[in-house]
């Protein structure tokens, strides 16, 4: 809520709707519930890692004695040593026929009621005795104090007091003595991350973590749920434990976009100062020299929401001529004109917004959110589908549509999936002590196949409209091309290189001779280029 006092100075005062209450508290009961799961996870992942192969029969041999079974216990489904129920039993433990027996306490599974009557062959190893048979889990003794590791680098990373405020939600509510005042008016000082910043050793070195970590996660949950279902397959509450390793797993790979934002602008992104004022845009340039963009030469500021309440900002111009008013940094082309930063904080865009708003009304532009407003209330894919349906609908209404020259088909696709799900699969079997040598080699050969074939075309842009076809590959100038002035648009196959087909897309013209638009782009592409452009392919050879 906002009260106008004038003099272009707006006193906000903190709202608490019941809807936001609710959403606090549903998030805080999911924290709490999702750090009960990971800790019992971890303690279930210790009781795994000392579990057998089987609980069926021992092997004689390198055996340094015998056991019977005296007497079995039931745990679970939750105590000390996590979810699942599982046995522990007590034997008689003889290691040789002039020795006497040995009560010994035996660790989880490793025997069972079954084992009575009859006598099991076990070993000393590890501290401790074992039925004498393979235990293919020890290696999670190694990989749990790694994955606690690795999450409380995570912890660090994001900050304690943001995590401790997802637990208690009054730990960061701050009490604003005073209203907020919000100035928009000019000058305004702006300080823009560029594109040509950071230290990209230390971006690469923190991507390859967070990608090593969640793909480890993955592995640990579907290791778990291969050796509780081999164990005991109807013991439901120990496949809930893995739960949160495979959530912890798929939110680091989601999050990886985000936090490679984050990471380049905290790992020095160059800041380039600039300035909002009456007359215009004023940058720096590199050598010292002022640069000075006047609001004449200005269409639009452009704001895309990114994840991690991140913006990209793009300035649209009047013609490209008006360039040289634009520091070097600035210059980076985009598909609204030009990049002026791929990451600054929402809460500075939304300001710089507001501002521009009040000095020049109509002058930005947030396209995420016109889809959210035509939407009505539908998931993200559903909200663009509506609102591109919407358009086509209205006949003064110009509908542009965008392909990318790597665009991949949908078998690739599909491919790709396949093969995330075969090396996981894979990993977590032949981790469980199983045989998986055949998915593994088809798992690598197709990894292999995908590595080799990646898109090698040139990278752009299609813009399909109405009556053009624009081309805008990426750091060049884009091509037009009048469709009400051509014959149609023509599909030549070129060579095939690395396992992907690729054509060239030339244009046939009413008056003059045919002319190549773009020499080397993806199959996928090329057939959705023509499909927009309303174009039939024209068969060539």
């Amino acid at each position: 809520m906002g009260v106008d006092l004038g003099l272009n100075r707006t006193v906000r005062f903190p709202e608490v709707t019941i809807r936001s209450a609710g959403k606090t508290a549903a998030a805080c009961a999911a924290a709490w519930m999702l750090l009960v799961l990971f800790l019992l996870g971890v303690v279930t992942l210790f009781r795994l890692s000392g579990v057998p192969a089987t609980t069926t029969g021992s092997d004689s041999a390198g055996a340094d004695a015998t056991a019977l079974v005296a007497e079995c216990a039931e745990q679970g489904p939750v105590s000390l040593k996590g979810a699942g129920f599982y046995w522990e039993c007590t034997a008689e433990v003889q290691a040789s026929p002039e020795r006497q027996a040995r009560r010994i306490e035996f660790g989880p599974d490793e025997l069972t009621p079954a084992d009575r009557e009859r006598p099991i062959f076990v070993k000393y190893a590890n501290g401790d005795w074992q039925r004498n048979i393979a235990h293919p889990y020890v290696f999670l003794r190694v990989v749990g104090p790694i994955a606690v590791g690795g999450l409380a680098f995570l912890v660090y990373a994001i900050g304690i007091r943001s995590i401790a405020g997802w637990f208690v939600p009054s730990f960061t509510r701050k009490k604003p003595a005073h209203p907020t005042v919000v100035s928009r008016e000019l000058p305004l000082d702006l300080a823009f991350p560029v594109p040509d910043g950071g230290d990209p050793k230390g971006v690469f070195a923190a991507f390859t973590f967070l990608t090593v970590l969640g793909t480890g996660l993955l592995v640990m949950a579907g290791t778990m749920i291969v050796a509780v279902f081999r164990l005991m397959p109807d013991n439901w509450t120990a496949y809930v434990v893995a739960l949160p390793f495979g959530l912890l797993g798929g939110s680091v790979l989601v999050a990886i976009p985000s936090a490679r934002r984050r990471m380049k602008v905290a790992q020095g992104a160059s800041v380039i100062p600039a300035r909002l004022t009456v007359r215009g845009f004023q940058q720096t340039a590199r050598d010292g020299s002022p640069k000075q963009l006047h609001w004449s030469k200005i269409k639009k500021f452009v704001f895309e929401e990114r994840p991690g309440d991140l913006v990209e900002v793009h300035l649209s111009v009047v013609n490209d001529d008006v360039v040289v008013d634009l520091a070097e940094p600035f210059r980076a082309r985009s598909r609204h004109g030009y990049l002026l930063s791929p990451y600054v904080p929402l809460h500075e865009a939304e300001h710089l917004s507001k501002v521009v708003e009040n000095f020049k009304p109509g002058l930005t532009r947030w396209p995420t959110r016109e889809i959210t407003r035509g939407g009505l209330g539908l998931i993200g894919p559903v909200k663009s589908t509506v609102v591109r349906l919407r358009r086509k609908a209205g006949a003064t209404v110009q509908v542009d549509t965008r392909v990318s020259s790597s665009r991949p088909s949908v078998f690739r696709v599909l491919l790709m999936l396949t093969t995330c799900a075969l090396v996981i699969w894979s990993l977590s079997i032949g981790a469980s002590g199983g045989t998986s040598v055949n998915l593994f080699v088809i798992s690598a050969l197709m990894v292999v196949y995908l590595a080799v074939s990646l898109y090698r075309g040139r990278r752009g842009t299609f813009v399909v409209r109405r009556n053009s076809l624009i081309w805008r590959e990426t750091g060049k100038n884009e091509i037009l091309v009048d469709l009400a002035s051509v014959d149609g648009i023509v599909v030549k196959p070129v060579t095939s290189g690395n396992g992907r087909w690729y054509y060239s897309l030339h244009v046939k013209p009413r008056e003059g001779d045919e002319y190549q638009l773009v020499d080397k782009v993806g199959r996928a592409a090329a057939k959705r280029v023509l499909r927009a452009a309303g174009r039939a392919v024209v068969p060539q050879g």
